[in-house]
């Protein structure tokens, strides 16, 4: 890997982004960055009120938060501190068209493939999500979600790791061989 290395995490919710990016960061010895702590100090700076991410979205509504993470987004890669980072993203970021645009900019984006029913086990286990359109068949709901989204994500990937029931250093081991990298705990 080069010695600026950006890699930016998109996938679904529970696709294991966070995890797998602090791992991925501790083993290349580089910043981990969370797309919700963006929007959480974003928020901030706007409102002069702190509030978890999701609070932002229930109070301020999809729109809101949405514009929230694309402005994040353009402040991310602006930034040119850290100048190596991994970025986890929200699983709805990479939909929106501009976001579309920004992200292959910012560094190498790694689509991480979590198995449908490893990721409908995770998405559940907390309750059905409101943004599943039938919140009586949840398996539905995901197949018509990853439909709709993993051609977005598939498309936006210059690395895509489909795994099933891996750790997350073994997923963050085949992000460092794919991308051609060694960690710093070689």
């Amino acid at each position: 890997m080069n010695d600026a290395e950006r890699i930016i995490l998109i996938g679904m919710k529970s696709s294991g982004k966070t995890t797998v990016g602090r791992v991925l960061a501790e083993k290349l010895g580089i910043a981990f960055t969370d797309m919700d702590a963006l929007i959480e100090q974003l928020h901030f700076q706007k409102k002069n009120e702190e509030l978890p991410f999701r609070e932002i979205f229930k109070r301020y509504g999809g729109d809101y938060f949405r514009a929230m993470e694309t402005e994040a987004l353009k402040v991310q890669a602006e930034a040119g501190e850290p100048a190596s980072f991994v970025l986890a993203t929200g699983g709805g970021l990479p939909l929106a068209e501009a976001n579309q645009a920004l992200l292959p900019k910012l560094g190498t984006v790694v689509y991480l493939d979590a198995d449908p029913d490893v990721l409908l086990d995770r998405i559940v286990r907390g309750g059905v999500p409101a943004f599943f359109p039938y919140q009586d068949d949840p398996k539905r709901s995901l197949d018509e979600i990853l439909a709709a989204r993993r051609p977005v994500y598939q498309s936006l990937a210059q690395l895509t790791i489909a795994y099933r029931h891996e750790l997350p250093g073994e997923v963050a081991d085949q992000i460092i061989q794919q991308l051609g990298g060694n960690s710093h705990e070689d």
